[in-house]
Parts: C-alpha cells; structure tokens; sequence
C-alpha cells in the first residue's frame, strides 16, 4: 500500500477481515431501511435473541415482528456460529415460514441444541429473509459453551 508504513499493513488488513465477517454475520441488526424502503413497507424485525443453558441443552429464542404487507413470504432460518472464530459451523436451517398479512405480528421462535454437540463456545444467528431470499434482519444470542 502506497505511504502506508509496511508494519501497518498486515493491521489493516486483520481490520478489513475483521469487519467483512462481521457484515456476513447480521452485523447490522434489524436495519429498518432494508426490512422497509427496499420491501415497500414490509416490515421484519428480529430481537432479544438470546441463548439459555438447561441441564441437558440450550434453548435459543428470538422474538420476530413480520407484517405490514399482505401475502409476502418470509422464511427465518438459524446457524450455529462459532463465537471464537465467527464463522458459522453449520449451514443455516429453515426454522419457520411466514406469509405476512397487513397487520404486523409478533412471534416467538426457539430452539434446541444439545448440550453434548457443543464443544467450543456458539451462538445461535436467527436471520428473516425476504420473498426474492435477500436479507432482512437479523440478531444473534449470546454465547455458550466451553
């Protein structure tokens, strides 16, 4: 890089790496331009995702919010992520299918990972994605495991 000193590079670069796995990982939560301006008032929120350690597994929830446009189809999914490293460790699974009405609804989904498949510290990502597939929102638990 141009006047950038050499022992700056490899930093720079770590930022970048850093910051594009972020952006992969629903790094901008629940961003209302893109649930609204992009979808013509299609409104899709995921929160208080959150990640609960029973004696036999954990239960992750989130709370989703889908509506304000009739008969769109929405699908949210979920992936376990590796919390050290970022990336997921497992591709994302359907969890539920929506078909939004023009009221917006509010709903609860959860799931369940056995305590005996976790052997690095997780989080659950839960993401809404839109008609076309395109991104909608997203938020992640907290993390677990060892």
């Amino acid at each position: 890089m141009p006047g950038v000193p050499a022992r700056l590079v490899p930093s720079a670069a770590l930022l970048l790496a850093v910051g594009v796995l972020l952006a992969g990982c629903g790094g901008s939560k629940n961003d209302s331009s893109v649930g609204s301006s992009k979808h013509n008032g299609l409104i899709a929120e995921v929160n208080d995702a959150k990640a609960e350690t029973g004696a036999t597994d954990v239960t992750a929830s989130a709370t989703i919010k889908v509506g304000g446009v009739p008969g769109k189809k929405v699908t949210l999914e979920w992936g376990l992520v590796d919390a050290l490293e970022g990336n997921e460790s497992q591709e994302e699974k359907l969890l539920h299918r929506y078909v939004t009405t023009a009221s917006v609804i509010t709903d609860k989904q959860s799931v369940k990972i056995p305590l005996s498949e976790v052997h690095t510290p997780l989080l659950v990502h839960f993401v809404l994605y839109g008609p076309d597939g395109s991104y909608l929102a997203s938020d992640d638990t907290n993390d677990f495991g060892k």
